[in-house]
């Protein structure tokens, strides 16, 4: 506990500072000066008493949610128990997240005996990830406003933040939200096609493909059957994430990174509802995590658990080392989709190269998330010199990512070049596209 000054001991103590610099010309206002100094010295003992007394007294219980989407507003209550012996005021101060806002709760608060004070504050987090509350500090003042005690109260607890997609969101605009109910009608829909699994025989009809006739079913029944079949379940499907440098880049409200840990939740629900297994990479310039293909009633949550605390380090991506564990550990053909953009030229030879590697093996999707900020150079009017250079370099920049990106392409490399803020709706349609077309 730390004892401070209280306002009115800070109010006395500048009078009898003004008081003793006008007794160098008129000593005898020393003296009076004596009584107030005694009468200051009395009662901030007793304040000190006091509240040394009751401080013990207090308790407290934090509550809040245990996961809260990001940059959704949720509500902190502070419950402050007080059993001591009489009336006290005081101030409370919560040590809430760095990244939360506000990011300063302080608030005063008076209590009486055996009364509990609830206090709510609404907050918003909007960096995804584990974030922790601190201690709540207690200030309590002295019936005199002499002397001030304070105290910390242990009251750590955590919340998770998840990404936009991992909660409900009510905020969808009414297209978004038209397309994503066809989603679920699509997904939710027993898919045939020419898939490899067997699903029925059924009659001849014209154009049906002959290499699928059953001659012996067509023998005992004495008209043509075919097979028919469906495309093939419980396939998988590895989401490689980029956390580096690139993808720490503004994107609206967020971050690339931001918009493609939202698309990664929803496509592996799609997926995982579909009845395929779903896995996860994440790297920067080294292997972050990998989580090999999963399936089932708890394989989203672990999927979220894994994903959802994804940061940047501003590292410089190292595509290589990802992939290479990818072949490593994924032996079974898979869809591959990879969540990333391209840097300058050498970078992207690198890129290319690694997944040029990574199609001969897996059906590869390169969904590759556009800078914000070179469209916003194009389109800003020019007003100086400076200006110029800038939309120099930024049309330079987007030439040499379109002929990387048509490089990739003729690889046989599925590319998606997308605005970040638009990346869910195309990459699930892209998925739901391969899928149908059994290109697995």
């Amino acid at each position: 506990m730390n004892v401070r000054p209280g306002s009115r001991l800070l109010g006395i103590a500048g009078v009898l500072t003004a008081v003793a610099a006008l007794a160098f010309l008129l000593p005898v206002l020393a003296w009076l000066c004596l009584p107030l100094l005694l009468r200051t010295l009395v009662l901030a003992v007793l304040d000190f008493r006091q509240i040394h007394a009751e401080i013990p007294h207090f308790s407290i219980k934090r509550s809040h949610p245990v996961c809260i989407g990001r940059n959704g507003s949720f509500d902190v209550t502070l419950r402050l128990s007080y059993a001591g012996a009489t009336p006290v005021a005081g101030e409370l101060r919560d040590l809430v997240p760095a990244d939360a806002k506000p990011n300063v709760w302080q608030i005063p608060f008076q209590a009486t005996p055996n009364q509990e004070v609830i206090l709510k504050q609404a907050i918003k987090i909007p960096v995804r990830g584990l974030h922790a509350f601190g201690p709540v500090w207690l200030r309590v003042r002295g019936n005199y406003g002499l002397l001030e005690m304070q105290r910390s109260l242990e009251c750590k607890t955590e919340i998770k933040v998840l990404p936009d997609n991992a909660i409900v969101n009510q905020s969808l605009t009414a297209n978004e939200a038209a397309e994503m109910r066809m989603l679920g009608e699509v997904t939710r829909s027993r898919q045939k096609g020419d898939g490899m699994d067997f699903e029925s025989l059924s009659d001849f009809r014209q154009g049906d493909d002959p290499r699928h006739i059953d001659w012996r079913s067509t023998a005992r029944q004495r008209r043509l059957v075919v097979r028919r079949f469906q495309i093939e379940q419980h396939r998988d499907v590895v989401i490689l994430l980029d956390c580096g440098r690139l993808m720490a880049g503004a994107a609206g409200d967020g971050s690339k990174l931001d918009r493609a840990v939202d698309a990664a939740v929803l496509l592996s629900r799609v997926a995982l509802e579909k009845g395929d297994r779903c896995g996860l990479g994440l790297f920067d310039d080294k292997v972050i995590g990998y989580l090999p293909p999963v399936m089932g009633a708890a394989a989203h949550r672990t999927f979220l658990e894994s994903l959802y605390n994804a940061q940047s380090r501003w590292r410089e991506s190292n595509f290589s080392a990802m992939f290479a564990t990818l072949q490593s550990r994924q032996t079974k053909r898979a869809l591959v989709i990879v969540l990333s953009d391209l840097a300058d030229p050498g970078t992207s030879e690198l890129f290319r190269a690694a997944l040029a590697s990574l199609a001969k093996r897996h059906l590869v999707v390169f969904a590759a998330l556009r800078t914000p900020l070179l469209n916003e150079i194009l389109r800003a009017p020019v007003t100086s010199v400076g200006h110029v250079a800038q939309k120099a370099v930024s049309v330079r920049l987007m030439r040499e990512r379109e002929r990387s990106l048509h490089s990739l392409s003729r690889g046989g490399v599925h590319i998606l070049d997308v605005e970040p803020q638009k990346l869910t709706i195309p990459l699930i349609n892209s998925y739901i596209d391969l899928r149908e077309r059994n290109l697995l």
